[in-house]
């Protein structure tokens, strides 16, 4: 090979340049294993990749159920819904409510009766600066009027106050004229205004004290009774009802916010709508079965597959009866965690007993309210999650809030104990779990040698209270009721459901030092270090290519010249015939 020529043997008659193309790919089967070897990592990689879309795909279905309001749905109807109607979270308690509105929150609100005939009517005639002066929850503020200014200017003067306490002026059309109209912005009676005696504009005028020139809107409070509660009192009538600042009122009745909208009586219905919760845990369910589908379908083995010869296939996988994951330890690992979390008890659960009247959570595990895996080999569910619906559909009779819990408690701490109970925690750091607490009373009715978990924990002599200061339990605080002399010891539970423990695992999993994460980034250092095994190959090659045209290019020359010599000879062996 001289200047990119190649001498392919058209003088020599040889066909060196196809010679070589044969012996080059006998050279770059090694380079071709290693590009075949490269795209099974990248199909390894690629399948992880799908078990990942499907994860994410059921942390976001975990996401939305992973606390008592979202799982546990609740309904409120009202019977007359011109008068009020309600919201409800997982603690309103079901049954029907009376609520009887006697009057609503409203704002303050003043309006001066004389119309103005147009908007740029001028409120200050006198040729000098006028005040208008108003008092709105307390504060008084005094704003300077210049001569000449509009109804309209009055009411960009009051809004653009930048000491405005809270009101807002308007102007109200009322056939051909237009009335000016200031109104607070709070509801309930602590929020009065008043215009002041201050207010000297030539057209718009103080209140007088027959108050035919300004109409007044007084501000108040809303008075309702829940079931006939408060008792009538004739002799002092606004202790007959419940009062509120606003017309939302959300903590007259624990997990139900109610909207008063006009006086009357009006019956709430709270029900617990199982149909919600029955699809919120099929979807817990389609979910987990969709990312178990996957991993069965990425690494089961079928002895009805067709395996080819090894040194013909196109991949690994083709002279295998497995799949692209078959026997794939991070595949295993995380199998194992999300069976173990589905088939065991819930965080901080425990398991129901008889003993002193019930301890323990009814339903603890999901196999309690009709959840199993299919573990028949036949059934072309097998590894699935499957529900009964039959005892679902007890359970949720029975006690539908003890299965949200099951699925749904975000940090919810109970105790058996008659001498104890659960007080708080701290969220993010006391960590779900069953814990052990023991203390003693002393003859003074002190509290001494108080432990949680197995640890020492902080006493608080005045509140009666012990804090976990270390370990998982760190930030549990227990409530002491019991300040007799003794000996005390039971469990406190701080639960959390299904949905956040699989939240939990799951972030985990898809977190950039998670084992999926992990894994992905072994595979790409191995394929990164089979590019660069293929980059020397391929070198080598180009080398060898160099050398092997050099070698036949040389090889042409003497066969070139062999040749000339050959003819040389033959004619003059030719003309010695001749003569």
């Amino acid at each position: 090979m001289s200047g990119g020529i190649h001498f392919s043997g058209l003088a020599s008659g040889s066909d060196f340049d196809t010679m070589i193309t044969q012996l080059k790919k006998v050279e770059s089967i090694q380079v071709n294993r290693m590009k075949l070897w490269k795209g099974d990592w990248q199909k390894r990689v690629d399948a992880f990749g799908t078990i990942n879309t499907e994860i994410q795909n059921f942390q976001s279905v975990v996401q939305k159920m992973d606390t008592m309001s979202e799982f546990l749905a609740k309904s409120a109807t009202s019977s007359f819904d011109t008068v009020a109607t309600a919201t409800t979270d997982a603690k309103a308690t079901e049954g029907v409510y009376k609520i009887s509105v006697g009057q609503l929150a409203r704002n303050a609100m003043w309006t001066y009766n004389s119309g103005f005939a147009d908007k740029t009517s001028k409120v200050n005639t006198s040729g000098t600066n006028q005040t208008f002066q108003y008092t709105y929850k307390g504060t008084q503020r005094t704003l300077s009027v210049g001569p000449d200014t509009t109804v309209e200017g009055l009411v960009n003067i009051i809004n653009s106050d930048p000491n405005n306490p809270g009101v807002k002026a308007g102007l109200v059309k009322n056939g051909n004229v237009y009335n000016l109209q200031i109104r607070g912005m709070d509801l309930g009676a602590a929020n009065e205004m008043t215009i002041d005696a201050g207010t000297n504009l030539s057209n718009l005028p103080a209140p007088n004290g027959s108050g035919t020139d300004w109409n007044r809107q007084t501000a108040q409070n809303a008075f309702f009774r829940i079931n006939d509660w408060p008792p009538l009192n004739l002799d002092q009538p606004e202790l007959s009802f419940i009062q509120s600042e606003s017309n939302t009122v959300s903590e007259a009745i624990e997990g139900l916010t109610l909207t008063l909208k006009d006086v009357g009586t009006t019956q709430i219905t709270v029900a617990t709508d199982t149909e919600k919760i029955k699809q919120n845990i099929q979807d817990f369910v389609d979910g987990m079965n969709a990312v178990r589908t996957k991993m069965i379908e990425l690494t089961k083995v079928s002895a009805n597959k067709e395996a080819s010869d090894p040194n013909k296939g196109t991949s690994q996988f083709d002279a295998e009866k497995g799949s692209v994951l078959t026997g794939n330890y991070g595949v295993q690992l995380l199998s194992s965690r999300l069976k173990l979390a589905v088939s065991g008890r819930g965080d901080g659960f425990d398991y129901y007993s008889d003993a002193n009247g019930g301890e323990g959570d009814y339903y603890s595990t999901l196999a309690h309210i009709g959840i199993l895996t299919v573990a028949d080999q036949s059934d072309k569910d097998n590894g699935l999650l499957r529900i009964d619906m039959e005892k679902l559909d007890k359970a949720l009779a029975k006690d539908p809030t003890a299965v949200a819990e099951l699925f749904a408690a975000d940090g919810i701490g109970t105790s058996d104990s008659q001498h104890f109970s659960y007080y708080s925690q701290i969220k993010g750091i006391t960590k779900p779990g069953i814990y052990d607490v023991t203390y003693d009373v002393d003859a003074t009715g002190k509290i001494i040698n108080a432990k949680i978990g197995g640890q020492n924990a902080s006493i608080d002599q005045n509140t009666h209270q012990i804090s976990s200061l270390t370990g998982d339990s760190r930030g549990l605080v227990i409530q002491v009721n019991n300040l007799v002399a003794g000996s005390y010891s039971d469990t406190v539970r701080l639960k959390q459901g299904k949905a956040g423990q699989m939240d939990d695992i799951l972030k985990d999993v898809l977190s950039s030092d998670g084992t999926l994460k992990i894994i992905e980034k072994n595979y790409e250092d191995i394929m990164d270090e089979i590019d660069k095994k293929i980059e020397r190959e391929s070198d080598r090659i180009i080398r060898w290519e160099r050398s092997i045209r050099l070698r036949f290019a040389r090889l042409e020359a003497t066969l070139t010249k062999y040749n000339g010599q050959m003819e040389s000879l033959s004619k003059q062996v030719s003309q010695l015939t001749q003569k």
